[in-house]
Parts: structure tokens; C-alpha cells; sequence
């Protein structure tokens, strides 16, 4: 797993931070992040803690996507019920974007302001400077707004997380092993995911139907007030250079 799923570095991060430019015009995305819920069988002990808001029990993965739907980062073995954003707020991936520690200080000036390395979310994270989130939509966005709201990056996650349950369907119904080893099962699939990907093993489309990509939106409502005058410059930028 620590081979075939790790954050991009070097060469690697500048051929996904390319492709990822390839793909819609963003710059400086060095990865795309989401979530979905795994089906497991009622654990035996506090199953309620396991029953999420769309009525079936379930463990969350959050994951990070380079532009060719390899995992780059796995966070599983959170309860359904748990709220996104207290799962995010204890994964690696936020204390390293708060430490600064996600990307390499690797920045490109656009319209006058430093633009970082950064990751993609939608509506459901927080802006912040290491990770960028469409504008809200209160029926009041300029043109350049608008313009970032369309082209979103997240197809990307959705894509990776539909080949990945297209791929290992256990993880499309109730995972059938005890509560403990959901994660192990879950990161393994993720693993031989990436291992097809990187070697070519194709995907056949017929496998894609019925399977959905990432969960629903949902609002991290508790860490949104964290954004910052640096975060706001930099979106601002990033949809300025999209016009």
C-alpha cells in the first residue's frame, strides 16, 4: 500500500499537476478529494454509531485522486453516523495541509498573487489555501465565479471511486466480514485498484453500470468559518485565470 498509494512528489507532481490543467484549465491542483460510504453489516456492538443518514450502515473512506483516478491518500474506519467534518478534521491529510507539510512550497503568481500546490473539493469542505471549494451560490456570482463553478475537477474522485467498486463489487453491497477488518478489505481493494491503473489493466464500461462514484454532499459546517483573506485571494485568482 505505502508504494502504490502515496501523495505525488517531484516528477510525478508536476505530470499530475499538468494533467490535472489538461483536464479543465485548473492550476496548481496537485489532487482531488471526496468521499463514499462502504455497506457493511450491523457491527454486533453500537450499531446505531454505524447507521448513516440514508438509512443503511456503513463505514466512510475519504480519499485523494490524482487526474488518472489513482488513490493517492485512503482515511477509512469511520462510523456512517460520524459527521464528515469531524472525520476530516482527524485525517492526515488536514493536519498536513494545516502544517503545511501536504505540498511542496511550490507556488506560481497569477494576476498578482502566490497560488500553492493545492487539492480540489466541492461545496461540502472549507476553503482554505491548501484546498479550494467552489463559491456559495446565493444567485449573486460574477461571470469569473460561475465560470469555477462549472468546471469541477470532482469527476475525477467520482470516476476513481466507480472503477474502484466496479472493480472489487464487494464493496458495491454489504461487506460481509467483521467490522475490524472493513478498512483492511477496503484499503487492499484500493491498492489492487491503483495496481491495475498504473499497469495498464483496462476497465470493461458494462462493469460501470449502476455504480454510484462518491456519497452525497454534505455540509462541514464547523470548519467553513476557518477561511482566510490568502484563501479567498487565491480562488479569486484561480477563477480569474479560468475566464
Amino acid at each position: 500500500m505505502p508504494k502504490y498509494i502515496c501523495l505525488p512528489t517531484g516528477q510525478r507532481l508536476i505530470e499530475n499537476i499538468r494533467d490535472f490543467r489538461r483536464i479543465n484549465g485548473f492550476p496548481q491542483v496537485g489532487g482531488a478529494i471526496d468521499g463514499t460510504h462502504i455497506p457493511i453489516v450491523a457491527p454486533r456492538d453500537n450499531p446505531a454509531d454505524y447507521y448513516n443518514r440514508k438509512g443503511w450502515y456503513s463505514m466512510v473512506c475519504q480519499a485523494v485522486v490524482d487526474a488518472n483516478y489513482c488513490f493517492t491518500n485512503v482515511y477509512v474506519g469511520w462510523p456512517g453516523r460520524v459527521h464528515d467534518a469531524r472525520i476530516f478534521s482527524n485525517s492526515d491529510i488536514y493536519r498536513q495541509g494545516e502544517n503545511g507539510e501536504l505540498f511542496p512550497q511550490h507556488t506560481v503568481n497569477i494576476n498578482g498573487t502566490e497560488i500553492p500546490v493545492f487539492l480540489l473539493g466541492d461545496a461540502a469542505y472549507p476553503l482554505k489555501s491548501w484546498l479550494m471549494r467552489p463559491f456559495s451560490d446565493f444567485g449573486n456570482l460574477t461571470y469569473e465565479q460561475k465560470k469555477l463553478q462549472a468546471l469541477s475537477t470532482l469527476m475525477v474522485v467520482e470516476g476513481s471511486f466507480g472503477r474502484l467498486k466496479g472493480r472489487w463489487r464487494c464493496l458495491l453491497k454489504r461487506l460481509d466480514v467483521v467490522t475490524v477488518r472493513v478498512p483492511y478489505v477496503v484499503c487492499s481493494c484500493c491498492t489492487l485498484h491503483n495496481f491495475c491503473e498504473v499497469h495498464g489493466d483496462g476497465i470493461n464500461e458494462q462493469w460501470l453500470n449502476g455504480v454510484v462514484g462518491g456519497q452525497d454532499n454534505v455540509f462541514l459546517a464547523n470548519l467553513q468559518n476557518n477561511q482566510n483573506n490568502y484563501a479567498e485571494n487565491i480562488r479569486g485568482a484561480v477563477a480569474s485565470y479560468l475566464v
